[in-house]
């Protein structure tokens, strides 16, 4: 594909926008006075992960009980019947999905802060009803607190521009949370993981799934940015239709 072709076909402007957001997180992450900022937005990310397993339980026909998340980023969610396989994959598989939503908001000109309004008010109700431990009881409230401030204060550029950043990051933790993942379902099998889970229930390796789940959220990703930035085809002059 030419440049040129790339350039009609896509919204190049903001495609490099979030590829340069993309890269300079990664590489900020590795700063340690300023990776802590992108904390609360992988917190953010543990929340969706864990309500992603509870989404998938209710949908499936069983019970959402309780989820908790821990300062290290790691997290449980318990759930009682339901499809096994379906709610252990939706912790990663969901999140990818999560972040290309958000993706798919901001280049469709959804309204930023209503979206970052009800996204916090609807994960503080759900703080409330499922998070069984302090750390995140506290964390959640103030993620939905700083998302609800977000919506009702800030203007409309400030607020596209977090919102856009908030899909970057749920993309970028998602597939990092993947990667990690593959690399403990080899290197580490022992370690309790959601691979792990379904391999006990399957008989399928642990890496088998981490490399699944990391194909499917891939793709996700990629069918979102598409959606989101791929232009719509115009017709040339002498093929337009005139009413």
């Amino acid at each position: 594909m030419s440049l040129a072709h790339f350039s009609q076909g896509w919204r190049q402007r903001e495609v490099i926008l979030v590829l340069a957001l993309g890269l300079i997180s990664i590489f900020l992450w590795r700063i340690p006075f300023l990776g802590i900022f992108f904390y609360p937005f992988h917190l953010f990310g543990t929340f969706v992960h864990e309500i992603s397993h509870g989404m998938a339980a209710v949908a499936t026909g069983g019970d959402f009980q309780r989820f908790a998340v821990n300062p290290d980023l790691s997290g449980a969610a318990q759930s009682r019947g339901g499809v096994q396989w379906i709610i252990s994959s939706a912790g990663y598989v969901g999140s990818a999905i999560f972040g290309g939503l958000l993706v798919i908001l901001s280049a469709w000109g959804a309204p930023a802060r209503s979206v970052l309004f009800w996204l916090g008010i609807t994960l503080g109700l759900l703080c409330l009803l499922f998070v069984r431990n302090f750390f995140g009881i506290f964390t959640g409230l103030a993620i939905a607190a700083g998302l609800v401030f977000a919506g009702q204060r800030l203007n409309s550029l400030w607020a596209d521009g977090l919102l856009l950043f908030l899909a970057v990051q749920m993309m970028l933790n998602a597939m990092n949370s993947l990667f990690d993942l593959v690399l403990l379902s080899t290197a580490a099998p022992r370690v309790t993981t959601d691979a792990v889970i379904m391999a006990n229930t399957t008989g399928i390796p642990a890496v088998v799934w981490a490399v699944l789940w990391t194909g499917i959220s891939l793709a996700c990703l990629t069918g979102s940015l598409y959606l989101a930035y791929r232009r719509a085809p115009t017709l040339p002059a002498e093929q337009s239709v005139v009413v």
